[in-house]
């Protein structure tokens, strides 16, 4: 098959600063980069013997390609460095159907956007996900996953789907900006984030807010559930926000995974948690701050997940991409007061 690759290799470096969002490669290590160690293993578990190669130069896909041996049939020139969503354009306009089947990019919904804007009638595109957000629905669950979709598939199998492009504007508003021809894949999620309605967690709030312990510290994870609790509390904060408090007090808002680390050894601990509507991902997508050192300090039975019982009514398992984690194969999921439903993780 003949597929058309391109890196973003600052996508989800943000992680590092704690910020939301990666929009420039300012301190750039990559070394470090998230993106291109997703790349990596994409390529790794990749069949090469199996496709042929379009790519851009440098470390947007060229060098990595090269690595791995790929059958590469154009170069197509890109700056070396720093690279820009210019550089994703340009490569991405550049493509036709008539020498591409397939384009795979690696990065988050920034990149997608890239792409929506100027990839080319009739070449479907898959996402291995290395951003900070990824609720778009064109994502592989994983670079493994990923791999595992493409070498399923000849270049006459190929079925696509619509797929939404979402990503958050400046007031931090999920906005959907359009459509690409995605992969039809079970290996895929093919929904975007999908916002619930607020309602039906009254039970929810009651019993977290009724079990709190002042000493305690509580960890609380991203999206409008947690959040609501927060604002019971008294709290209005960012939906993308990570929060500590102590008690009903907060300790510390927008914090890093820096800041949950330096919590002093032996004190109880909760982390509060909740699925990303419409995919189920619990870590990996939305919440990188959240990271397995962070798990094993607070402790796997110290994880609170919560979901209204409409978000759970469109999800058959929840996901974690972490991959040096050792999760459970099941989670309790608490959708009403002192109601549990259990959960297969699939990580």
């Amino acid at each position: 098959m003949r597929i058309a690759f391109v890196i973003n290799p600052i996508a989800g470096f943000g992680f590092y600063f704690n910020m939301k969002d990666t929009t420039d490669a300012k301190g750039f290590d990559s070394k470090s980069s998230i993106s291109l160690r997703t790349a990596d293993i994409f390529l790794s578990k990749l069949d090469i013997s199996k496709h042929r190669f379009i790519v851009p130069s440098g470390i947007m896909g060229e060098n990595l390609a090269k690595k791995h041996e790929c059958k590469i049939e154009r170069i197509v020139k890109v700056s070396n460095w720093p690279t820009t969503e210019k550089d994703t354009e340009a490569f991405v306009s550049s493509l036709s159907t008539k020498e591409c089947d397939l384009l795979v990019f690696v990065g988050g919904d920034g990149t997608a956007r890239c792409i929506q804007r100027t990839v080319p009638k009739g070449v479907p595109v898959l996402g291995v996900p290395a951003g900070l957000k990824m609720y778009s629905g064109i994502y592989a669950i994983n670079p493994e996953m990923a791999a595992i979709a493409v070498d399923s598939l000849s270049a006459d199998q190929i079925a696509s789907t619509q797929a939404d492009i979402m990503d958050l504007n400046e007031n931090h508003e999920i906005v959907n900006y359009g459509t690409v021809q995605g992969l039809s894949s079970q290996m895929i999620s093919q929904t975007g984030k999908t916002e619930y309605a607020i309602q039906g967690i009254d039970g929810i709030l009651e019993y977290v807010t009724g079990s709190m312990q002042e000493g305690k510290y509580y960890i609380f994870g991203t999206g409008s559930t947690c959040k609501s609790i927060e604002h019971e509390l008294g709290f209005d904060s960012d939906p993308l926000y990570i929060d500590i408090f102590r008690g009903k007090a907060l300790v510390k808002s927008d914090a890093s995974e820096n800041d949950i680390l330096s919590i002093n050894d032996g004190v109880q601990m909760e982390l509060i948690i909740s699925p990303l509507g419409g995919q189920g991902f619990l870590f990996g997508h939305g919440n990188r701050q959240i990271t397995w050192a962070v798990i094993q300090k607070v402790g796997i039975e110290n994880i609170l997940v919560l979901s209204s019982l409409e978000k759970l009514h469109d999800l058959s398992c929840l996901y974690a991409y972490m991959p040096e984690a050792h999760l459970p194969s099941f989670i309790r999921v608490l959708y009403g007061y002192g109601r549990f439903k259990v959960m297969r993780l699939v990580s």
